[in-house]
């Protein structure tokens, strides 16, 4: 702490002396409060499910239509199969339009899961199980062997009623299938639909990367409202796509990585009860959902 006299010894000085001595002096700034980095390690892969606390500021339930069933992500009941999935080759660019991923290692997996997930009580994540298609039958069959992938919500704030539906991760096998539609719809029944069905919130933003053609298109066809780009809104790693910092400036702007523009869409309050939203979600939810083939087991799994 700065000595009381230094403080007198200001006010007595002129303006230009007072900030020239000012300027000398140390700054406490510690920063306390942001979320340590945490070692990779396999984070709750063993605990029960009845003891693993999901730590979200909203009631999780499970949500169901005639396509898809979501469900609380776990990590002792879902994440080793999840993991495998990942190793496919044509999984391989999942990842393409996030800040984050691929995972090398299940622990790495499960880190992020506990770092960017369980441990922010504005987040949750729901893995998503096809239910066109057929239970797997066999000695070795895994009843998760439907599971398309996972969605999430984020930057969830309930003083102001507004969340964020991401952390999209729709498996290539079930591309082009009603799956993001239905489990993209069925989050958006739950945050805005009226009590106590819902948790009527005010509003839901999507944010999609402003190359992905394919989450933007997901956004318009459920009914999101297009609000703008954010330009250079997140500082991203070489090997993801975004743009180029071609900076002659020096170190600290272009050798620090991509960026990526972000497109910004929401559907609030008014469009859900007044614009015809609520209507257009239920009846994408309504479209008949014909039986599928059940998936070919990989990985050994």
């Amino acid at each position: 702490m700065i000595p009381t006299v230094e403080f007198s010894l200001i006010r007595l000085l002129q303006p230009p002396q007072r900030t020239k001595l000012a300027a000398m002096m140390p700054y406490l700034n510690t920063a306390e409060g942001s979320r340590p980095t945490l070692p990779v390690d396999a984070y709750h892969l063993r605990t029960p499910a009845e003891e693993y606390d999901l730590n979200c500021v909203l009631p999780l339930r499970v949500l169901e239509s005639n396509g898809v069933r979501l469900e609380p992500f776990i990590p002792s009941l879902h994440a080793e199969y999840a993991f495998s999935l990942l190793q496919d080759a044509e999984n391989s660019q999942l990842y393409r339009y996030l800040p984050y991923g691929p995972f090398a290692t299940l622990p790495e997996f499960l880190t992020w899961l506990e770092q960017r997930i369980r441990s922010d009580r504005n987040a949750c994540l729901f893995l998503i199980t096809d239910l066109s298609r057929p239970l797997p039958e066999g000695e070795h069959a895994d009843p998760m062997g439907r599971v398309a992938g996972w969605i999430g919500l984020l930057n969830i704030s309930l003083p102001d009623l507004v969340a964020e539906v991401g952390h999209v991760t729709v498996l290539r096998r079930a591309w082009k299938t009603h799956v993001n539609t239905h489990a993209s719809s069925l989050l958006l029944q739950y945050l805005l639909s009226a009590q106590p069905s819902g948790l009527a919130l005010r509003r839901v933003s999507w944010l999609a990367h402003g190359d992905n053609e394919n989450s933007n298109a997901a956004a318009q066809r459920l009914g999101f409202v297009f609000e703008g780009t954010v330009r250079c809104a997140k500082l991203l790693r070489e090997d993801k796509d975004g743009g180029v910092v071609d900076s002659v400036r020096g170190f600290g702007r272009a050798e620090e990585g991509k960026f990526r523009d972000t497109n910004v869409w929401s559907v609030t309050w008014e469009d859900w009860e007044r614009k015809g939203t609520e209507g257009h979600v239920a009846a994408l939810l309504a479209r008949e959902v014909k039986p599928a083939k059940g998936w070919k087991m990989t990985n050994g799994v």
